[in-house]
């Protein structure tokens, strides 16, 4: 194994997390020229603003923990963020004109809410947004006139979820999807913006599941463009509210979840990502001829959220790329045919690595077949300890993508695993929703079978297999430690879920409508399941050292479960450390020092608990 604490280690851990790096970009939609770009370009991940016409770019947020979401009007003069105290991500939205930074709180009446983002109308006179808020989850709509707001107004209540909100063009709509824990499938809501009597001017309930995505440009008729589910996968529509006509954006290329990352109503194009299993495909699609080329790197990973290509006056297309082994980088596609491309250097790292991946398919507990990368240095062949790290969400997945966090694991000289547990997205509804009525058995069951392909092919010491995620993925990695003790060396866990029905309690309404959805009910309604999923319940069979991470301020993942969670297991006679940070849920990740900070911590937590390769027991 690698000495981490020597000089050469240390300053490589360093390069990793500090070579420059964008998270995600938040593009115009009219003027595609600018975007909101979250980079560690300054330190720690801020939100920057940048016209690559012009290559003008500044900071808006400097934040001393960092900030990852942020919004960009159509025209591209104003971003909104929300600002917390904390990094608590409880805050109110401020406006921010480009080029200035100088902030205006839209709601200032209100009190702190926990959201993601505003759409405007073209002429940033309407302001839409969805707050969690007093327990339930609001729509406000905010009118804005020479810069001057007036009160939010709320046209939208409910505990069940709301999508993020869309506002039409010329701000009369308001468009949200909201989905009921006791209901199948999603309701699409069309609201006035002027609306004082918090009625809801048209709704369809027609769509499996649905994500709007923006309203259409070129029709009088309120239309708008979205993502629903069909047939298991997620596909692109387009909705007429008044004609209740659907026009779903279909090809026999499409195999997964296909995303639509940039819509060009006026050409008749789109930019689609297709997330099959684990993979990316990058397509132009030509709306007027249903014709679709493949575009862009043929590996790798980009964003496939909505809008996050940026297009310049020659079409050439702007969008962020990595693999495995190369760290992320804004790549140029050349315009007209986009198979090849120039760096933009400013905003791209340079690391690059040569270690082996490997795309896995292995049978879970029940037959299904399952996911998963892993990484080992080239010519590795005898057994070494290995961490399987296990990805938040629980709806999000692992692509071939990179991970400075798995890198230095890979340093320290440990394998690394990372599996597409049951809830992973762009494996169709069945998969993603299996989770659904007894969250956390089916992920465990697949991490225990990702382990046990690991040992059978002699890929992982078997004495020497380390559990570790963040967020969902540090829940599971808990639940698991304690269903299946004799399997794990140690279990390191990032902003975890350790009791669910505390969980329940204290996080915003915009989570407990997720957890209503995922366990069939409240705990008070369904307390059967909520603490048959808890880590807490199985605190007596757990076995391994745990390493707890956690932030003080973090509202997604309460911290009073985790001092519970660390009382049980000091009066079990557990080996339990908990390490606090000051920040939330999002400082693990936006906080640069910080996370190099801890992942350091964590890779000589797993080293300390090594032990020698011994034959593996039966029982495991």
């Amino acid at each position: 194994m690698s000495r981490i604490h020597n000089k050469t280690y240390l300053n490589w851990l360093r390069k990793l997390f500090e070579t420059t790096a964008v998270q995600y970009l938040f593009t115009s939609s009219v003027t595609s020229h600018r975007a909101l770009v979250v980079s560690n370009i300054s330190g720690n991940y801020q939100l920057h603003v940048v016209d690559f016409k012009t290559g003008l770019s500044y900071q808006v947020t400097n934040s001393p923990h960092g900030a990852l979401f942020g919004s960009i009007s159509p025209d591209g003069e104003y971003i909104y963020t929300l600002k917390d105290q904390s990094g608590g991500e409880f805050g109110h939205f401020a406006r921010v004109l480009f080029g200035s930074k100088e902030t205006i709180n839209i709601s200032p009446n209100l009190p702190p809410y926990f959201s993601y983002s505003v759409s405007t109308s073209i002429d940033n006179d309407i302001l839409c947004f969805t707050a969690a808020l007093e327990g339930k989850n609001k729509l406000f709509v905010v009118s804005c006139h020479q810069n001057i707001f007036e009160l939010p107004k709320e046209i939208y209540t409910t505990t069940s979820t709301l999508s993020e909100p869309i506002c039409s063009p010329d701000g009369k709509y308001v468009c949200v999807a909201e989905t009921d824990s006791g209901k199948q499938g999603s309701t699409l809501l069309l609201l006035k913006s002027n609306t004082n009597n918090k009625s809801v001017y048209k709704r369809s309930r027609i769509f499996n599941a649905l994500i709007p995505l923006a309203f259409s440009r070129t029709t009088d008729s309120p239309t708008i463009f979205a993502l629903a589910r069909r047939k298991g996968w997620y596909r692109p529509i387009r909705y007429d509210f008044i004609q209740k006509s659907v026009l779903e954006i279909s090809h026999l290329s499409f195999r997964g979840d296909v995303w639509v990352l940039k819509l060009d109503e006026e050409i008749g194009t789109m930019i689609l990502c297709d997330v099959y299993e684990a993979t990316q495909t990058l397509y132009l699609y030509n709306m007027h001829t249903r014709r679709i080329k493949r575009i862009g790197p043929k590996v790798g990973s980009f964003n496939f959220h909505f809008d996050s290509v940026v297009t310049l006056k020659d079409s050439s297309l702007i969008l962020k790329w990595h693999d495995f082994n190369h760290s992320p980088r804004l790549l140029k596609l050349n315009a007209s045919r986009y198979d090849t491309w120039n760096k933009i250097s400013q905003w791209s790292g340079n690391i690059s690595t040569d270690y082996l991946i490997e795309s896995v398919r292995f049978q879970s507990s029940d037959g299904e077949l399952v996911q998963m990368w892993i990484a080992r240095k080239q010519g590795a062949k005898n057994p070494t300890p290995f961490v399987i790290d296990v990805h938040g969400g629980p709806h999000g997945v692992t692509g071939d993508e990179y991970s400075p966090e798995a890198q230095a694991w890979l340093k320290a000289g440990f394998g690394y695993c990372a599996v597409n547990y049951r809830g992973s997205i762009g494996f169709g509804k069945k998969f993603e929703q299996k989770i659904y009525g007894n969250p956390g058995h089916w992920e465990v069951e697949d991490v225990v079978a990702a382990r046990s392909w690991l040992v059978k092919k002699r890929y992982a010491d078997p004495e020497n297999v380390v559990l570790q995620g963040w967020s969902w993925g540090g829940y599971v990695t808990l639940l698991a430690l304690g269903k299946y003790p004799l399997l794990w060396n140690c279990g390191i866990a990032g902003a975890a879920i350790a009791d669910c029905a505390m969980q329940y309690e204290d996080e915003p309404a915009y989570f407990k409508a997720d957890d209503k959805k995922r366990f069939k009910g409240t705990p008070t309604t369904a307390r059967i399941r909520y603490v048959r999923s808890s880590p807490s319940t199985y605190v007596n069979q757990i076995q391994a050292p745990i390493f707890m991470i956690h932030g003080k301020n973090d509202t997604r993942c309460p911290p009073r479960q985790i001092k519970y969670f660390k009382d049980l297991l000091k009066k079990a006679d557990k080996d339990v450390t908990v390490e606090w940070f000051t920040s939330g849920h999002i400082g693990g990740f936006t906080d640069t020092a910080l996370r190099i900070s801890l992942i350091e911590k964590s890779i000589k937590f797993a080293m300390h608990h090594l032990r020698s390769t011994k034959k593996e027991n039966p029982s495991r």
